[in-house]
């Protein structure tokens, strides 16, 4: 058995655009052979969650930054990187932390917005 580390974090800490283009990649990713969805992202493992998503904190691992991932995502990839999270679900029912900063949408009803 393994020990594993999780980082849960707001979906509110994301910038919009980046929020609003991932959830737009798992509403059109196809779905594997196993029934699994393929998120096409070219920099990161994201796994589609009821109420947000997962992501693999493995690009960190690789080495400099994606020119795709705002500073403020890779800073929390960092983080759980660092701390040896293997993942980061990102809620939209989490509660904001306030050392990280936060993106309100316009479009979404404020019990969405953590």
């Amino acid at each position: 058995m393994r020990h594993a580390t999780l980082f849960v974090c707001s979906t509110a800490h994301l910038p919009v655009a980046e929020r609003r283009h991932i959830d737009h990649l798992i509403a059109v990713a196809p779905r594997g052979p196993d029934g699994r969805v393929e998120v096409g992202h070219l920099d990161l493992v994201i796994e589609p969650y009821a109420y947000g998503f997962f992501v693999h904190t493995s690009v960190v691992g690789c080495g400099g930054e994606a020119p795709d991932i705002s500073q403020e995502f890779w800073a929390i990839l960092s983080a759980a990187f660092d701390r040896d999270a293997s993942w980061v679900l990102f809620d939209r029912d989490e509660p904001t932390c306030s050392e990280l900063p936060i993106f309100a949408d316009p479009d979404q009803p404020e019990e969405h917005q953590s």
